[in-house]
C-alpha cells in the first residue's frame, strides 16, 4: 500500500486540555444558557469588527479555532497566536451579523471524564457565503468563561438551498412521459454533459449535488450497484455502527441492527441510488490518456468508455468538475514485488480482495500476510470453513474489543439510539467536526489507556499466542492509524479472530516471506519453512495517485499532492479539499466521514462554478507558530512509550458526545 503521509503527522504532547489538574475546575451549578448568551453577544461584536485581537482575546491561551469553509473555504485550524493575523485576512469581508445560540442542541454543560469538562454552546450566523454555523466550548479560566474550541462552517450557501425539507421539489400532475421512461432518458445524457464526472460510487456525493440542481454522472466498472460489497469475502461486515453511517436524505431503518451485513449494505445502495435519481453508467470506466483539462473553459474532456448490450461505447464529454469516490485509500489491490519462486509456485496466490470466502477450502492449509482487519476477517472466515490457518504479522497491530471500545466508537455516545433521538445525525456530525483533530487524538489517548486496562486479559492472551499488539501512534490507538493509514488495527468480538487466535485456531508467525518453494513450501524470514495451498495478501491498495493516473493521466497524477495523512495544522491533506489538481476533489473515507464531506464537496464545486467561491486561504507564517505535530512511526513492543495518561482515566461517564470515534 502506498499512502503519502506529511512528516508531522501525530504527537499531541503540545496539546493542553482543560483538566482540573491544569486549573479549570468547572463551577457545580453552571447556567449554560447564561454562559451561551454572554458567549454569543461577545462572538458577534468580535466576528462584526476589524480587529482581531478581539476575538483572540475570547479564546484560551492554549484555544483553538477550526474552520471548513466558513472563512477559509478550505479546512483549517489556528491557535491562538495566529488568530488576530488570519482575523484580519478573511473576516472582515465576510460581512458578519446575526449572530444567535441555537437551540439544536441547546447549550449544556457536559463532563465526559471526572477532571474534565466545559459548556458546549452551539450557534448561528449570517455572512457573505450564506447561513453557517458553529460550536464552541467554553471553559473557566480565573473566573472568566473563555473559548477552549471555536468552529465554523457553512450551513447554507446564498443563493443555493438544497432541494430538501421545506424546498422540496413540488413535483408534476399529470404528466405525459411515464417516470421510468423520463429517468431512462436522464441518465443517458443524450442532450447535455453532465456537470460533474464521479469515478466510481460516490453515491452520497451525488445525491448532495442533485439537491443543488447539478447533474452529476458516476461512472463505475462494477455490473450493478453495490457489487464491490457483495464480490468481497461472505462474512464482511461494517465495523462501524449504523448511527454513524446513515446516507443523506435516507437513514437507515429502525430495525436494522448495529453492525450491518456487506450484502445488506449492497442491496441498500442500490436501493438508495434508485430513491435519489442518481444517474450511473455502469460497466463503464474513464480513459486516462484522453483526459485534458483546459485552463480557459475551466473544464475538462474526458473519454467515457461504456459497455452497452455487449458492446463498449466510447462518449466524449465535458465536465466543469471530476471527483474521485475511490475507497479508502485508491489504487488497485497492492501486491509486493514478486519474491523468489513466486511465478512458478505450485500453491494459489491472491489478494484479500479477490478471495470471496472460504467455501471448498476444508482441509486447506492457508497462509493469510497481514494482520489487520482484512487479514482478520478473511481468517475467521476460513477457519468456519475448516481450513488450516497461519496469519503473518509482519508489525504490530491495534486491537480492541467490540465491547470495550463501543463508547469510542460510538463517538462518546455520539452516535447512538440515545442521541438519534435528540438530533439529526447532521447534527451529531458537526459536534464531532467541532473538535480539532488533535484535540480529538489527544482525547483519544485518554480512550486507549482505558481499552488497554479494559482489554488486559484480551491483549495478555494475544501476546501469548505470540501476536504483537500497541497502543498505536503517541498511544492513540485506532484514530491515528486510521487517519495516517486507513488501516493496522483490528476490533474484535466474542468467537473473532482474536479469540481464535487465543485458542490456537489462527496460527500466528511473525516477520515475512523470503521465498516461495516447490511442493507449496514456504520460507520465512527466519529461514523456517512450511506447506501451505493458498497464499492470501491482505496488504492493502496502491494509493491515489495511481487512480489519478488511470483517471485523468499521468500528467495530472504529477500534480497530486500529498493525500491522507495530517498536515502542519492538523487537517486531512488532500480530501475534500484542494489536492494540486485543478476542478478535481477526492472523496475518500467511510461512511460516517462521506455523509459531511459530500456536502462539503458539492458546495465547493457549486460556489466554484458560479464563481462566487473564491480560493481557499492559503498558509503563510504567523508571528507564532500554530500547530506542531512529531512524526508517528509504527513501533514494536520493545520501542514503544508509555502512555502520556493515567491508567486511572476511565471512559466516558455518560454519553457526552465527544466526537472520537
Amino acid at each position: 500500500m502506498t499512502v503519502t503521509t506529511s512528516p508531522d503527522t501525530s504527537n499531541t504532547a503540545h496539546i493542553v486540555l482543560p483538566t482540573t489538574t491544569a486549573g479549570f475546575a468547572l463551577p457545580k451549578d453552571v447556567d449554560a444558557a447564561a454562559v451561551a448568551s454572554a458567549l454569543v453577544e461577545k462572538l458577534g461584536t468580535a466576528l462584526s469588527s476589524s480587529d482581531g485581537r478581539a476575538l483572540a482575546d475570547l479564546l484560551l491561551p492554549t484555544g483553538y479555532w477550526r474552520d471548513v469553509l466558513a472563512f477559509t473555504r478550505d479546512y483549517r485550524c489556528f491557535s491562538r497566536p495566529a488568530i488576530t493575523t488570519v482575523f484580519g485576512d478573511i473576516v472582515p469581508e465576510q460581512q458578519i451579523r446575526n449572530v444567535k445560540v441555537s437551540d439544536l442542541p441547546p447549550p449544556e454543560v457536559q463532563t465526559p471524564y471526572p477532571d474534565l469538562g466545559w459548556v458546549k454552546v452551539h450557534f448561528t450566523f449570517d455572512a457573505v457565503v450564506g447561513r453557517c454555523g458553529g460550536v464552541a466550548r467554553l471553559v473557566l479560566d480565573n473566573g472568566e468563561w473563555k473559548v477552549w474550541t471555536l468552529f465554523t462552517t457553512i450551513d447554507e450557501m446564498a443563493g443555493h438551498i438544497q432541494k430538501f425539507g421545506y424546498h422540496r421539489p413540488y413535483g408534476e400532475h399529470n404528466a405525459m412521459e411515464p417516470h421510468d421512461e423520463k429517468r431512462a432518458r436522464e441518465r443517458e445524457f443524450a442532450d447535455h454533459d453532465p456537470d460533474v464526472l464521479i469515478r466510481h460510487n460516490g453515491l452520497a456525493l451525488a445525491a448532495q449535488m442533485k439537491a443543488y440542481g447539478l447533474h452529476p454522472l458516476i461512472v463505475d466498472r462494477q455490473s450493478r450497484i453495490g457489487d464491490n460489497w457483495r464480490k468481497r469475502y461472505a462474512s464482511l461486515s461494517l465495523h462501524d455502527l449504523l448511527h454513524g453511517n446513515h446516507l443523506p436524505f435516507m437513514p437507515f431503518p429502525t430495525n436494522w441492527p448495529l453492525f450491518i451485513p456487506a450484502g445488506k449494505v449492497a442491496n441498500w445502495l442500490e436501493s438508495y441510488a434508485e430513491a435519489m435519481d442518481l444517474d450511473i453508467w455502469l460497466e463503464s470506466t474513464v480513459d486516462g490518456s484522453k483526459s485534458r483539462y483546459d485552463e480557459a473553459t475551466k473544464s475538462w474532456t474526458m473519454s467515457v468508455l461504456r459497455t452497452v448490450d455487449g458492446q463498449i461505447i466510447e462518449r466524449t464529454i465535458n465536465v466543469s468538475h471530476v471527483v474521485l469516490a475511490t475507497g479508502l485509500i485508491g489504487g488497485k489491490a497492492y501486491m509486493p514485488p514478486p519474491l523468489p519462486g513466486q511465478a512458478d509456485w505450485e500453491g494459489e496466490i491472491k489478494h484479500t480482495s479477490q478471495h470471496a470466502g472460504g467455501k471448498g477450502l476444508d482441509g486447506k492449509r492457508v497462509l493469510v500476510i497481514g494482520s489487520s482487519t482484512s487479514a482478520h476477517d478473511v481468517s475467521v472466515d476460513l477457519v468456519k470453513h475448516h481450513a488450516e490457518v497461519t496469519m503473518l504479522q509482519r508489525s504490530p497491530t491495534f486491537v480492541m474489543s467490540f465491547k470495550s471500545g463501543l463508547p469510542i466508537l460510538s463517538g462518546g455516545g455520539l452516535y447512538s439510539q440515545a442521541m438519534a433521538e435528540r438530533f439529526p445525525v447532521e447534527v451529531a456530525d458537526r459536534i464531532a467536526d467541532g473538535f480539532p483533530r488533535l484535540v480529538t487524538r489527544a482525547l483519544a489517548k485518554r480512550g486507549t489507556a482505558y481499552l488497554e486496562q479494559a482489554d488486559a486479559e484480551l491483549l495478555s492472551g494475544l501476546k501469548k499466542a505470540g501476536f504483537k499488539t500497541w497502543s498505536g501512534p503517541d498511544g492513540t490507538g485506532f484514530m491515528t492509524l486510521a487517519q495516517e493509514k486507513g488501516g493496522g488495527f483490528y476490533f474484535t468480538s466474542p468467537g473473532g479472530g482474536s479469540d481464535l487466535i487465543i485458542r490456537g485456531a489462527i496460527s500466528v508467525r511473525s516477520g515475512e516471506v523470503s521465498a516461495f518453494l516447490p511442493d507449496k513450501r514456504v520460507r520465512f524470514s527466519d529461514g523456517s519453512e512450511d506447506q501451505f495451498d493458498l497464499v492470501l495478501f491482505a496488504t492493502g491498495y496502491t494509493g491515489f495517485k495511481e487512480t489519478v493516473t488511470e483517471t485523468l493521466g499521468p500528467k495530472a497524477a504529477e500534480k497530486l499532492g500529498n493525500v491522507w495523512g495530517l498536515d502542519a495544522e492538523g487537517e486531512m491533506q488532500g480530501i475534500a479539499r484542494y489536492a494540486g489538481i485543478p476542478h478535481v476533489y477526492l472523496a475518500v473515507g467511510n461512511f460516517m466521514s462521506s455523509r459531511s464531506m459530500s456536502k462539503n464537496i458539492a458546495m465547493q464545486i457549486v460556489g466554484q462554478r458560479d464563481e462566487t467561491w473564491g480560493e481557499p486561504y492559503k498558509p503563510r507564517d504567523y508571528a507564532e507558530p500554530t500547530l506542531h505535530m512529531k512524526s508517528a512511526k509504527t513501533q514494536d513492543d520493545k520501542e514503544r512509550p508509555p502512555p502520556e495518561v493515567s491508567r486511572s482515566a476511565k471512559p466516558l461517564s455518560r454519553a457526552m458526545d465527544l466526537g472520537t470515534a
